[in-house]
């Protein structure tokens, strides 16, 4: 779960003390590098890798390598390969 305080109608400034929950979906073997943020209600597909640091404010495609701030795609991965180790089941 994310989420965060209101701050677009609230009845304190800068921000309420109301909660406002949010959720992400993340999808099977998913890479998130260190310090990456994702802001709520996402959805990452199956597969993508997430570089260091970036900033997600968007659905994040399967099997793509996403990266910035806010991130982009930068490049697709090989889905048969990826595919073909996921079912030898090669994790490391």
């Amino acid at each position: 779960m994310l989420g965060c305080h209101d701050y677009d109608g609230g009845e304190a400034i800068p921000y309420d003390t109301t909660y406002v929950k949010k959720y992400a979906e993340i999808g099977d073997s998913d890479w998130l590098g260190n310090a990456a943020t994702i802001s709520g209600n996402i959805k990452i597909g199956e597969g993508p890798i997430i570089t260091i640091g970036s900033v997600v404010v968007k659905d994040v495609p399967p099997y793509t390598i996403v990266g910035g701030n806010s991130a982009k795609v930068i490049k697709y991965r090989d889905i048969e390969y990826f595919k073909k180790l996921k079912e030898e089941k090669n994790f490391h």
